[in-house]
C-alpha cells in the first residue's frame, strides 16, 4: 500500500469522504447489476432458441423417419379385356400338292425335255427312257399271245364239233387269257419309259442327265428324277405346344413372318389339325394354307408362323408384379387404408411378359408392381403412380 492508502487505514478514499463519494459508489453498483441482468437475459434467450430449435429439428427427423418408413410403390389393376398374345412358330413353305418323281421301269435316259424352274401341265413328257429289257420281253409275250389266241380259236371250233373234251378247251382259254394279261402288263411297263408330269405346276428339281441308268421305284440313292409343285397355293405344317392347343381353331387367320421381309407379313390360314397330341412331342400338328398367286413366297423356305392366342377367362397381370416364396405364387394389394395384404393367387397361362391370374384377384385389385422381397403384410405404402390398366 502506498503511504496515502497507510494514513487511510486501507480503504479506498470514497468511503473517506462524504455524500458525494456515497452517490459515486452507488452509480457503480447500479451499472454492475444492469449488465449482470442483461448478459442473464442474453443468456437465458440463447438457451430458448437452441431448445426451441432442437425441438423443431427433432419434430423435423420424426416427421422424415416416419415418411421414409412409407415405402413408395406403383400399382396397376389387373385387366379383364381378354388377351390377345403372339405364339411364334418355326415353319417350311411346301407347294400345296408336291411329288417326287421316279422311273417305273429300269433303263437309260434318253432324253429329258424339262428343267428346274419351268411350268408343265398334266401329262406333259418330262423325260423318256430306252428300256430295251422290257421291250424284248414285250416281243416275247407278244408271241406268246398270238400262238395261245391261234390254239384258243382253233380248240373252240373243235369243241364245236365235240371233238376235244371241255378240260382241254379250258386249259386252251386259261393259257390264251394268261399270255394276254402278261402281254398288257408288259405293255404298260413299256408305257412306263415316257414320263409325264403328274399335275400342273413347276420343276423345282432335275437329278437326270441323258444316258442316266435309272432304276425302277424310289430304291437306291438318288433316284428322284424330277419333283413337280403346285406354288399358286403354298402350306406348312406346325406344331403347337400342348397348354396352347385348345387355344386354336380352324379358319383361324395367321402371319407368315420371313426375315428378308420383316415388315411384310403374309397372312395365311388355318385348314386343319391333327385333333390329337402326339404323345412323343406333346405339341398339336396344324395345317396352315397361304395364297401366293404372285409367287413371291418359295417352297422350301423357313418362315416364321404368329399365331393370335386368346385367352377368355382369368384376369391378366404382369409378371413382375408376382413374388415366389414356399407359400406359393402372391401379389401385393394396396388396401384403401394405405395397408399392403399379401395375397395368394393361381397361375393360368404364362404369356411371357403377361400371365394369366386364374384365382386369387379381382378386378378393382391395386396390385404393387416390382414389390421388394421385403414387402409384408400390414405395411404402410403410398401410391407413387397408378395404372388404371396394364397394357
Amino acid at each position: 500500500m502506498t503511504d496515502q492508502r497507510h494514513s487511510n487505514q486501507g480503504l479506498p478514499e470514497f468511503h473517506l469522504y462524504g455524500a458525494t463519494q456515497e452517490t459515486s459508489r452507488g452509480k457503480v453498483v447500479k451499472a454492475a447489476r444492469w449488465v449482470a441482468v442483461i448478459v442473464i437475459v442474453l443468456l437465458l434467450a440463447g438457451l430458448a432458441r437452441a431448445l426451441l430449435e432442437r425441438r423443431a429439428n427433432a419434430e423435423v427427423l420424426a416427421r422424415r423417419a416416419v415418411e421414409n418408413s412409407i415405402l413408395q410403390v406403383r400399382v396397376v389393376q389387373p385387366s379383364t379385356s381378354g388377351y390377345e398374345a403372339k405364339l411364334t412358330l418355326p415353319g417350311t413353305l411346301q407347294g400345296i400338292t408336291e411329288a417326287q418323281i421316279y422311273a417305273r421301269t429300269s433303263g437309260y435316259v434318253k432324253q429329258w425335255f424339262k428343267d428346274i424352274g419351268q411350268t408343265v401341265k398334266k401329262g406333259d413328257l418330262l423325260a423318256t427312257l430306252d428300256i430295251p429289257d422290257v421291250n424284248k420281253q414285250v416281243d416275247e409275250a407278244k408271241a406268246n399271245f398270238d400262238l395261245a389266241k391261234i390254239a384258243y380259236e382253233r380248240w373252240g371250233k373243235l369243241r364245236e364239233h365235240d371233238a376235244v373234251s371241255q378240260q382241254e378247251y379250258d386249259e386252251k382259254a386259261a393259257a390264251y387269257h394268261q399270255t394276254e394279261a402278261v402281254l398288257k402288263r408288259l405293255r404298260d411297263q413299256q408305257n412306263f419309259g415316257n414320263v409325264s408330269a403328274p399335275f400342273d405346276g413347276i420343276v423345282t428339281k432335275r437329278n437326270v442327265d441323258n444316258g442316266d441308268l435309272m432304276n425302277a421305284g424310289n430304291g437306291g440313292t438318288g433316284q428322284t428324277m424330277f419333283a413337280v409343285a403346285q406354288i399358286d397355293k403354298l402350306r406348312l405344317y406346325a406344331y403347337v405346344p400342348q397348354n396352347h392347343a385348345a387355344q386354336i381353331r380352324v379358319g383361324d387367320s395367321v402371319d407368315i413372318l420371313r426375315a428378308e421381309a420383316a415388315d411384310k407379313p403374309v397372312k395365311g390360314r388355318i385348314v386343319r389339325t391333327a385333333g390329337a397330341i402326339d404323345p412323343t412331342t406333346r405339341t398339336l400338328q396344324i395345317e396352315i394354307q397361304i395364297p401366293n398367286a404372285d409367287h413371291s413366297l418359295l417352297p422350301g423356305a423357313y418362315v416364321d408362323v404368329a399365331l393370335a392366342l386368346k385367352s377368355d377367362v382369368g384376369l391378366i397381370l404382369p409378371t413382375n408384379a408376382l413374388l415366389f416364396s414356399s407359400a406359393g405364387s402372391r401379389v401385393a394389394i394396396v388396401q384403401p387404408d394405405g395397408k399392403v395384404k399379401m395375397q395368394t393367387v393361381t397361375l393360368g397361362t404364362d404369356y411371357g411378359h403377361d400371365v394369366e391370374i386364374k384365382t386369387g384377384l379381382k378386378s378393382e385389385d391395386k396390385v404393387v408392381m416390382n414389390p421388394p422381397d421385403s414387402i409384408s403384410d400390414g405395411q404402410s405404402v403410398a401410391i407413387a403412380a397408378e395404372d388404371s390398366k396394364e397394357k
